[in-house]
């Protein structure tokens, strides 16, 4: 399999750090490994090796994903040196999304670089959204690709917004934002809130208290509403199943 040239890590960084952190989050929720992994070297050794076990598992996660994505032409493969710096990348991003369920400070920072990549994707998807609004364009199987994609970092981006907000709200000592939990329990029904609610199922048990809480959510609503309604727009025109050339290096 030939591979395109290799990309810049800034591109790579927008296009792939919000999947990253998804994963991450998804591999806290169902592994939650501070409660099984036991040193008995102290509360060092194991906040330690917590967050990079979670980095290890969710770099080898992608790079197995994206090398099975591309086998089935799902998306385009990487170079060896692109699979290298987004090793690095799952592997960072796996370490942040452990402690921004204790650090308020690792919650603004992981918040200010979701927000940028989020809205560096919502450009480069706007104009690939032009294209495909054609008259009579047909989606391919890696268009379908980019729009999992594109509302993954939807669904990341909202849920560390919220996670934000409530955190901002309790270092106030104002009222809480969300009812949420405490440390990883946060971090799962932030998520968990933003995935019932961008696929418009919302069951109540979580809502938002505040002016500004609420205000994010009927954001977030409104846009999961025209994504979806464009996705399933263009789908049901059809599906081009022809396998595109990748480019050579």
């Amino acid at each position: 399999m030939k591979h395109p040239f290799p990309q810049s890590f800034q591109k790579l960084l927008i296009k792939d750090f919000n999947l990253c952190f998804f994963i991450s989050l998804f591999l806290l929720s169902v592994l939650p490994l501070h409660k099984y992994i036991k040193f008995n070297t102290g509360w060092t050794a194991v906040h330690l090796a917590i967050p990079f076990c979670n980095g290890l598992l969710t770099a080898l996660i992608i790079i197995f994903f994206n090398s099975y994505s591309a086998r089935r032409n799902y998306t385009l493969a990487y170079h060896p040196k692109d699979k290298l710096q987004l090793f690095f990348i799952t592997l960072c991003t796996g370490i942040f999304g452990y402690y921004i369920s204790f650090s308020p400070a690792a919650t603004y920072l992981v918040s200010t670089l979701v927000i940028y990549v989020a809205i560096m994707n919502i450009r480069r998807f706007t104009g690939k959204l032009t294209g495909l609004l054609q008259p009579n364009k047909m989606a391919t199987l890696q268009d379908l690709g980019e729009f999992a994609n594109f509302f993954i970092n939807l669904i990341i981006s909202f849920t560390v917004i919220n996670l934000s907000i409530n955190t901002i709200h309790n270092s106030l000592n104002l009222k809480q934002a969300f009812n949420f939990g405490n440390g990883f329990s946060a971090i799962i029904d932030a998520l968990y809130f933003s995935i019932i609610t961008m696929t418009t199922v919302g069951y109540g048990d979580i809502t938002p208290h505040t002016l500004l809480a609420r205000f994010i959510v009927a954001l977030e609503c409104l846009t999961s509403y025209i994504i979806l309604g464009i996705m399933i727009g263009i789908i049901t025109r059809g599906i081009n199943l022809k396998k595109n050339k990748q480019p050579s290096k």
